[in-house]
């Protein structure tokens, strides 16, 4: 198979500083995407920074934001996040980002990263609604720790949910303290989750492949008989691209040989990122909502991906 981004002329949604909000809620980056469709609309959540002063001095604030459109090309974004960091001494007292929406029988599920105030440990949470909008943390927070693992022992976090058969397999990306990797862990429930493997599902690239420094936001789509995973990974000088590994199963990957199927742009808004990533299937075509960065902030753009086999 051959594959194909066709990239939107401009970002869908900016961070808000474009539109001179430097007080704002996200106003310096607006990224990590997750997108579902609901009631004849479609519904993006992303991660949104700004940073702030308090008597301690200054401090990065990372939330979760929504923007809605009926077309997949104009959205709206709401004013305020959806969904909050937690109450000081909570285990996302610092900061809750990089969130993957689905819906599940009658709900939709968020699953989110968190993090304690004054120690930097990424955990994976989960968050419940009904209508998108209105969001109801687990009170079990979090669903899906740091493992004994040697290359998952400082996060767990960017994670996606695949379900088949009855049985969920969580992806995400676990990091060793410098690296990111992609793990696996499957269960009946999200809260019984087990790990398939002591080692990766899917490593970084050799010395001087597009993503030998850190791979991580692992997405998941089955097209035809086949399985796709779409994947994040960084260069040595820090450059995010996407790329895809193909399976015959939900355990077995190979990357993709012509990798990354999205590249940066050496002149345009996704000069240094184009990455992190969410795969959706809406009216028959593969959309890619991405997270483009030129200099500092991100902003979120779209691809159509056409497969040719």
């Amino acid at each position: 198979m051959e594959f194909e981004a066709i990239k939107s002329r401009k970002p869908i949604i900016h961070s808000g500083i474009h539109t001179f909000d430097v007080l704002g809620w996200d106003s310096m980056w607006a990224y990590h995407p997750s997108v579902v469709e609901f009631k004849k609309k479609y519904y993006l959540f992303y991660t949104g920074r700004n940073i702030s002063s308090n008597r301690l001095g200054m401090g990065i604030n990372d939330n979760i934001g929504l923007a809605i459109s009926k077309d997949l090309k104009k959205w709206n974004k709401l004013k305020i996040p959806i969904l909050k960091t937690g109450k000081d001494g909570s285990w996302d007292s610092q900061f809750i980002a990089h969130c993957y929406v689905f819906k599940d029988g009658n709900k939709f599920y968020m699953l989110y990263d968190g993090s304690r105030k004054g120690n930097w440990l990424e955990s994976i949470g989960l968050a419940e609604s009904e209508n998108l909008i209105d969001w109801e943390k687990y009170v079990g927070n979090p669903i899906f720790t740091v493992g004994a693992n040697w290359w998952e022992k400082r996060h767990v976090s960017r994670c996606c949910v695949f379900k088949e058969n009855g049985v969920y397999y969580l992806y995400y990306a676990g990091h060793d303290g410098e690296r990111e990797r992609i793990g696996m862990a499957k269960g009946e429930s999200l809260f019984g989750l087990t790990r398939c493997f002591g080692q990766p599902v899917l490593d970084i690239g050799k010395e001087g492949e597009w993503d030998e420094k850190s791979i991580s936001d692992p997405r998941i789509i089955k097209y035809n008989k086949e399985y796709m995973m779409f994947y994040s990974g960084i260069d040595k000088r820090g450059v995010e691209r996407l790329g895809l590994a193909i399976g015959k199963d939900l355990f077995s990957w190979r990357k993709y040989k012509k990798n990354p199927i999205l590249d940066v742009s050496v002149q345009s808004w996704d000069r240094t990122s184009a990455a992190r990533a969410d795969i959706r299937i809406f009216n028959n075509r593969i959309y890619i909502f991405y997270s483009d960065k030129k200099n500092f902030f991100y902003n979120i753009g779209v691809a159509n991906l056409q497969i040719k086999k």
